[in-house]
């Protein structure tokens, strides 16, 4: 298991690849400035919105949302074998937390 000091933020804005490569998925932070809900979907694959599915989440207007997944309440974050590619519906702001 990581530690929490070995897991970095990677700023997120559009779909595009976090981590290209094997790692752990820790969760996210987001913020939602539009005026509608915006589904985002974080996947287990290095370059594409496909795969399996590590995580949905329903950004309501307005609003920010966050978890994360850590060593302290046993989860311990989630093994992603391919990598980490988020994908909104639309742009928001924010960041995907990953490690080793």
């Amino acid at each position: 298991m990581a530690s929490r000091s070995a897991v970095s933020s990677t700023s997120v804005t559009t779909a595009a690849a976090v981590r290209p490569s094997p790692c752990t998925y820790y969760g996210y932070s987001l913020y939602n400035a539009g005026a509608s809900a915006v589904l985002v979907k974080i996947y287990d694959n290095a370059s594409a919105a496909s795969g399996t599915l590590l995580d949905i989440v329903n950004i309501p207007a307005a609003s920010s949302v966050n978890a994360y997944y850590t060593v302290e309440d046993c989860s311990g974050g989630v093994r992603a074998s391919n990598g980490v590619y988020f994908s909104p519906a639309s742009a928001v702001e924010g960041s995907v937390r990953v490690g080793e």
